[in-house]
């Protein structure tokens, strides 16, 4: 089963945040057959996004890591079997049995439920939700010591737009604006559309099964406010960070439920 931490502390708040990449746990079965150290895995996985989804009264936090089921992906795509499948990491010592990614695959389409369910229960407090899709991502590939990668390609925020329709466009725009040139720590935060991620599988599914009805925003985080390669995490830093999300979102809203 897949480890998720749902909440809904006021199902009258139109929002709901995700944090679908957050977990590190695995399955003990995959971990004997897992072909990457578990350093590796963690900088693979968006540790901490929880604190970003924590800021919202309505959230889903998954504690399972991607490494067993990516919940991000298409069904016949969730579960890594190859080096193709994972930035060319060698995931696997060995093949998975079929009887285990029966199981795997049964999780997957139960978490999904999970997820349909929950925003069914919204929508019946809320014609029309926000769902905030967020995630982290590296910036520092070449090594620990090596300088990170250039500014112009790697923004601090990146407001992914995958399938969502057009007329929100303009909304979108509006949050990245209030979000661009916060101060943060001793520079400005730098918030850009559609840079290197647009969004995946959870978003295209969600504007697919409720049309009209929800609007997902997939978020990505650069890892500012952790070191990638120890995992060392500032937490001043990250809730900063996350409160200046949050309160962004917050003025938005009359842009979007009006």
């Amino acid at each position: 089963m897949i480890k998720t931490f749902n909440e809904l502390l006021n199902e009258n708040e139109p929002i709901l945040a995700l944090a679908v990449h957050n977990g590190h746990e695995m399955n003990p079965d995959l971990l004997k057959m897992c072909g990457i150290s578990e350093a590796d895995r963690l900088r693979e996985e968006d540790p901490f996004t929880d604190i970003f989804a924590s800021e919202f009264a309505n959230k889903m936090i998954v504690y399972t890591s991607r490494f067993t089921v990516d919940l991000n992906r298409k069904r016949e795509l969730a579960v890594y079997q190859s080096p193709e499948d994972c930035w060319g990491l060698p995931v696997r010592l060995s093949a998975i049995p079929d009887e285990l990614m029966t199981e795997l695959l049964r999780d997957y389409g139960q978490w999904y439920s999970i997820l349909t369910f929950t925003i069914q229960r919204m929508l019946e407090k809320n014609p029309f939700l926000l769902i905030l899709d967020l995630h982290s991502y590296n910036h520092r590939r070449l090594g620990p010591e090596a300088p990170a990668d250039p500014q112009d390609d790697n923004p601090d925020i990146i407001l992914g737009r995958n399938n969502m329709p057009q007329d929100f466009y303009p909304w979108v725009e509006h949050l990245r604006s209030d979000l661009n040139r916060k101060p943060i720590g001793d520079y400005d935060l730098d918030c850009r559309i559609d840079v290197k991620f647009t969004g995946g599988w959870v978003s295209r599914w969600i504007h697919q099964t409720f049309p009209g009805q929800v609007l997902c925003l997939a978020v990505e985080f650069k890892k500012i406010f952790m070191d990638e390669w120890t995992g060392v995490v500032d937490t001043p830093l990250q809730m900063k960070l996350a409160k200046l999300f949050r309160q962004a979102v917050e003025r938005s809203k009359s842009e979007l439920f009006k």
